[in-house]
């Protein structure tokens, strides 16, 4: 009698801790693939009232800036290249890269320690130990989290933040 009390203690406990470290584990940790609220679309370099921009099939256009370009570690895209940009999901550009060259971005998860706010560069606490990241550009959407707060950074393929948002509780961080 005494052993099926017993199991009917520990066989529940056992379960549920295979269910929840798998969560917990995935909430801290590296992953990839495209976050939710951004879009790739595609289209042509343009030139345009002195600045570079990307036309799309269905006529919208976005900025593109030589400075980015170099930062994200390839050369400043041309009049007449065909390029593949991400847009975040306030359609602002977060990445770009020549058609068929995309990047992989990376997405980091971990306590936020601090924003640098001299120095673009976010430090996070993960279970691997403190990271730090340059960030693209301050604007993105350090205000109203707190230091000590969980985030999920999105790392492109130069180590740069390029967008940060705050993690979800369920082990979803993206």
């Amino acid at each position: 009698m005494d052993h099926h009390i017993h199991l009917s203690i520990v066989l529940p406990a056992l379960i549920g801790m295979l269910l929840i470290v798998p969560a917990a584990a995935n909430a801290a940790t590296e992953t990839q693939g495209p976050p939710r609220g951004h879009m790739k679309v595609s289209g042509v370099v343009t030139q345009g009232a002195g600045a570079l921009a990307v036309k799309t099939p269905n006529g919208s256009t976005f900025q593109l800036n030589p400075t980015v370009s170099r930062r994200h570690g390839h050369e400043p895209f041309k009049e007449g290249d065909e390029v593949t940009v991400l847009l975040d999901e306030n359609n602002t550009v977060i990445d770009m890269h020549l058609k068929g060259q995309e990047g992989t971005h990376r997405f980091v998860t971990g306590k936020l320690v601090y924003v640098g706010k001299m120095k673009k560069e976010i430090k996070l606490a993960t279970p691997e130990g403190e990271k730090v990241f340059p960030m693209e550009r301050l604007e993105i959407k350090t205000g109203g989290i707190e230091e000590g707060a969980l985030v999920t950074a999105e790392v492109n393929e130069a180590g740069t933040v390029v967008d940060l948002h705050r993690a979800k509780s369920d082990g979803d961080t993206r």
